[in-house]
């Protein structure tokens, strides 16, 4: 199954920490994660995604399309934030409960980072034998 999310994807593993009236205070630094997390369950239940068993293996592919920034125009792969792996990890724990029960299924991964005439998030999620 396939599906298209709208919008730049979040990441997440970059985590801010500062000093509260209890002490340290870590939390994820992307602000629009939980919103993110959101629009890929719903597209993927959208597309009719179906919840992968525990035992069965799940493959993953996904293009992080963004509009290319106006410095790296005359580039064809800017060499820019965000990280893919960061996008990758919100990725797979937005598919949580959604395309399987756990991400240790996901047994492969293929990701690209483009540019193109907006931003979107496009996803395919296959279930092995």
């Amino acid at each position: 199954m396939t599906f298209v999310v709208f919008g730049a994807p979040a990441t997440k593993g970059s985590t801010v920490s500062f000093m509260g009236k209890r002490g340290v205070v870590t939390k994820a630094s992307c602000k629009g994660l939980g919103a993110w997390t959101q629009a890929v369950g719903w597209a993927a239940r959208g597309a009719g995604v179906k919840l992968a068993p525990k035992e069965k293996a799940v493959y993953i592919i996904a293009v992080f399309q963004f509009v290319k920034p106006v410095s790296q125009k005359k580039r064809q792969h800017p060499v820019v934030p965000p990280d893919i792996d960061k996008m990758a990890r919100a990725l797979l724990d937005a598919l949580t409960d959604v395309a399987y029960v756990d991400d240790s299924q996901v047994v492969q991964l293929q990701l690209w980072k483009v540019y193109g005439g907006d931003a979107r998030t496009t996803v395919t999620v296959k279930q092995g034998d």
